[in-house]
């Protein structure tokens, strides 16, 4: 057999002198040293909320985790020591949503009231508040730091059960913009590198807003098209 570059070549060749019927020996041998093993075990473990612990986000150098929980609480945590860094209290219900601006300097929590609660990562202290929605929040985009005027990440959109998105200037605390075109939640929101805004709906429709001005694209929050095709809820 070795002197055929296949065994079915060889079959070919010798198919009316070898039965089917017959055990052929396969001698072969292992390609690889070391033996592909699962995880089996935890390295670490992070104690510390009371209560189920409903979202995690990484920071963008990788460094630190933050984590929302059911105890109305932001907890910040050191992965190199598995140790934590800041306890954050303010927040009167649930932490449904986290997540850190492209530049690492503010950190950004929604909550089930559907307050929004800004952050200094560094420090743990709330640089602010804002009753975003009416209903629990479900998720937040920052604006990517190459089309933020100058990398200041100061802009972030929020979507919420109460079927809104809302693009806010977290700097001035101000709402920039209202999308409203779902008929039901939004359970997802991305902010896209070419100044686009994209909400997934319950209304098993995905909307594609416009988020920057300039250059012919219209105001912000224009919508620019729905893309349907889901049909389950």
């Amino acid at each position: 057999i070795t002197d055929h570059p296949s065994l079915a070549h060889f079959l070919k060749q010798y198919k009316k002198h070898v039965s089917t019927e017959q055990t052929l020996e396969l001698t072969y041998q292992p390609l690889a040293l070391f033996k592909v093993r699962p995880v089996t075990r935890c390295t670490d473990t992070l104690p510390g909320h009371t209560e189920a612990i409903l979202h995690v986000s990484y920071s963008p150098d990788g460094a630190h985790l933050a984590s929302g929980g059911g105890d109305a609480t932001v907890r910040f945590w050191d992965v190199h020591t598995s140790t934590p860094r800041h306890t954050c209290r303010g927040h009167k219900d649930h932490v449904l949503a986290t997540s850190w601006s492209p530049d690492g300097v503010r950190f950004a929590s929604g909550d089930k009231r559907g307050y929004l609660m800004l952050w200094d990562p560094t420090k743990g202290e709330a640089m602010g508040s804002i009753k975003a929605h009416t209903k629990w929040i479900t998720g937040m985009a920052w604006e990517p730091m190459h089309s933020s005027g100058g990398g200041k990440c100061e802009r972030m959109v929020t979507s919420s059960k109460d079927s809104y998105a809302k693009i806010w200037n977290v700097r001035t605390k101000r709402c920039e913009a209202t999308l409203q075109g779902h008929m039901d939640s939004i359970e997802s929101v991305k902010w896209g590198g070419e100044g686009l805004i994209y909400t997934a709906s319950r209304d098993r429709t995905i909307k594609v807003w416009n988020a920057s001005e300039g250059d012919g694209k219209g105001r912000v929050g224009l919508l620019v098209r729905t893309l349907t095709g889901h049909g389950h809820r």
